[in-house]
């Protein structure tokens, strides 16, 4: 039986577009977590109760499924042992960036995270990239950019601005990353088994830092609770995205992500009233044209396939 045989899925951009921004949507208040703990926990504890929430809820998940998770090593545990690493980097990058910076703004410029893994799937994964690839990838890479120079009116983000930037181009590269890494593995294990490593993995390589954080600096037990919900909210996007990555390549869902600046911007707006510039509206148009042109059937190969 062919490794792909159990665990593949028939390509369907458009049902993967709606996976990837369902799970989209669940990570949109995990990156935004450092803004709401407002300097309550170190950002490095939160990523930890991501990751610790993460692994009691998938673990809990096998038991009652029966998967055998406990019982048998994975053959790939070494990729997702990579993969916990460039989540970990990936995740503090992005919430400590939003932390300094306005959320739109960092959440923009991590979005190069999509020419990032568009141009890694092709080298690494020898994905056939098609000019529409580019096209979308254009489209959203422009309006990715019309929204952070709305958002940032005039261009002062403040003392802050040069860490909180560098940390969000860091996210970028960690998360191309992770999305070749969960392409190959998610059409080779189940879902469970995935979550289950990469959280576990994560959680283990930061429970000794965040020990030391919590007891040096004398973090409450309430403000660990307080942030509990991270962890199973990140299952529900994670097992989303796993089976969008299962119905499309790295490099048909890249320019989809950028869908997660227009989310950040209703999120802004809901929460802490950020009104988007009209520049910042059209920035957004451009991103979804960029997700149409994906999406959206090609008249022209239709045309070309008429005798």
């Amino acid at each position: 039986m062919s490794v792909h045989s159990r665990f593949h899925r028939p390509e369907n951009t458009a049902f993967a577009f709606g996976l990837a921004l369902a799970g989209m949507s669940a990570f949109t208040p995990i990156f935004a977590a450092g803004k709401i703990a407002d300097g309550l926990l170190p950002v490095a504890v939160l990523v930890w109760l991501r990751f610790l929430g993460g692994a009691a809820t998938i673990l809990s998940v096998a038991a009652v499924r029966r998967v055998p998770v406990f019982s048998r090593v994975s053959g790939l545990w070494k990729l997702h042992l990579l993969r916990a690493f460039f989540g970990v980097g990936g995740l503090a990058c992005s919430i400590y960036a939003a932390t300094v910076l306005p959320l739109a703004d960092a959440t923009a410029i991590g979005l190069t995270k999509g020419i990032i893994a568009i141009v890694l799937a092709g080298i690494i994964l020898k994905e056939v990239i098609t000019g529409r690839h580019w096209i979308a990838a254009v489209l959203c890479a422009g309006g990715a950019y019309l929204v952070v120079r709305a958002a940032d009116g005039g261009g002062d983000y403040g003392d802050l601005a040069f860490a909180g930037i560098a940390s969000a181009l860091a996210a970028a590269l960690f998360m191309a990353c992770e999305a070749l890494i969960m392409r190959y593995i998610a059409q080779r294990e189940d879902t469970v088994t995935i979550l289950a490593y990469v959280n576990v993995f994560a959680a283990l390589l930061l429970t000794g830092p965040v020990f030391w954080l919590v007891v040096s600096e004398e973090i409450k037990m309430q403000a660990l609770v307080a942030f509990a919900w991270m962890g199973p909210l990140a299952i529900v996007g994670q097992s989303m995205n796993i089976a969008a990555y299962r119905r499309a390549g790295a490099a048909t869902l890249a320019p989809v992500y950028y869908g997660t600046v227009v989310l950040s911007a209703i999120f802004g707006f809901a929460v802490w009233g950020e009104v988007p510039a009209p520049i910042a509206i059209f920035g957004a148009m451009m991103i979804i044209a960029g997700g149409a042109v994906l999406t959206l059937p090609n008249p022209f190969r239709k045309a070309r396939q008429v005798p």
